[in-house]
């Protein structure tokens, strides 16, 4: 049973971390140099929510367990680097050469 616990906050880790990413692609696109006081609301506002949220997050994660905090945290830390590795080209980045030389 334990393991299946422990199942669900890898998952929700990685989501955490996806969303987390999302949310601040979203903002950084949305930022207009016309609207500079939008621009820094969104900024600045988004960035506090997203805190907010994960120190939510790791709130409900040690409400369980200290165990399933440090999961959470440390799942959404290497995940949120894997998928900006991903996006910036440098993870996988040989075997997509090979693709393009066939």
């Amino acid at each position: 049973m334990k393991l299946l616990i422990y199942g669900f906050w890898l998952i929700f880790g990685s989501l955490l971390s996806y969303i987390f990413l999302m949310s601040q692609s979203w903002s950084a696109r949305a930022i207009s140099p016309q609207k500079p006081r939008l621009s820094k609301l969104l900024i600045i506002g988004g960035a506090v929510l997203r805190w907010v949220f994960i120190f939510l997050a790791l709130l409900w994660a040690l409400s369980s367990s200290i165990m399933a905090m440090f999961l959470v945290f440390t799942v959404f830390m290497i995940s949120r680097l894997i998928i900006l590795f991903k996006w910036q080209g440098l993870l996988f980045k040989e075997r997509d050469q090979m693709k393009h030389i066939e």
